[in-house]
């Protein structure tokens, strides 16, 4: 049996009196996607921060390729993370191949000057950027571009797992579809695992194989996309799909204004 790239044990968060995450389970294998959806609050934000190392759980295990500490520089190296507002997430100070150049000189220190200007632009052609806005800062991009760039930045050191917090959230519907198709372009080229975090069912098909449904910390239903948004169990499930909305949708409360 192969060992999950992740694997999540019974995972539990507490703030104080609060309760972020409560028993949380699930697997990404090898080259794998998971969606992890949920409305505000449902603790799936809380889950990728742990997966990262941005938050340490109260309790339960985080088995990275089957082991439960790494170093922050092989944590680094291992999974990467891609955050909503890439505006913020970026250093506004920094070209966009200075900021590239600086997450490959911190993982690779015998990357000589030549080979990091190669891999530049490998991976501005990877994320779909023309390599001329290399010298571009973060305020001269558009919305969709500083995105681009963010998901570049992470895929740099080459790591086994992404984990993407609501990475189109704050896009244009054009401009999502265009990074959800270089998302699936990206794995397909790389190889490399996705923990797609979003409140977005409309997204999870276009990205993911498997889902995990959470609400109020717990996991309500798990399987994969196909069968959980064609067939939801769970009435909390039931509810996230009929709001999503369709040709011909009208929103029960116009429908009922009559």
């Amino acid at each position: 049996m192969n060992t999950p790239l992740l694997e999540v044990r019974d995972l539990r968060k507490q703030f104080k009196d609060f309760v972020a995450v409560d028993g949380v389970s699930f697997t990404v294998p090898a080259g794998g996607s998971l969606a992890v959806v949920g409305e505000s609050g449902s603790g799936k934000t809380t889950c990728a921060r742990i997966v990262t190392g941005l938050e340490k759980a109260t309790s339960g295990t985080v088995l990275l390729d089957g082991a439960a500490t790494l170093d922050r520089r092989r944590r680094a190296s291992f999974v990467q993370m891609v955050f909503q507002d890439p505006y913020l997430s970026l250093d506004r100070r920094q070209t966009v191949s200075d900021c590239l150049g600086e997450v490959l000189a911190h993982h690779d220190r015998e990357m000589d000057r030549r080979s990091r200007a190669a891999r530049i632009d490998e991976l501005l052609d990877l994320v779909g950027l023309d390599r001329k806005l290399g010298e571009s800062l973060p305020r001269h991009l558009s919305g969709g571009q500083r995105q681009r760039v963010a998901i570049a930045r992470a895929l740099a050191p080459n790591p086994k797992l992404l984990v993407l917090d609501e990475a189109v959230a704050a896009l244009d519907v054009s401009i999502q579809a265009q990074i959800l198709n270089l998302l699936v372009d990206a794995r397909a080229a790389t190889g490399v695992a996705y923990l797609f975090i979003t409140h977005d069912l409309s997204v999870v098909r276009h990205v993911c194989e498997d889902v995990v449904v959470m609400c109020r910390g717990k996991v309500v239903e798990s399987g994969l996309v196909a069968e959980v948004l064609e067939a939801p169990a769970a009435a909390y499930t039931q509810r996230l799909v009929a709001s999503v909305p369709r040709p011909g949708w009208v929103p029960s409360r116009a429908v009922s204004r009559g």
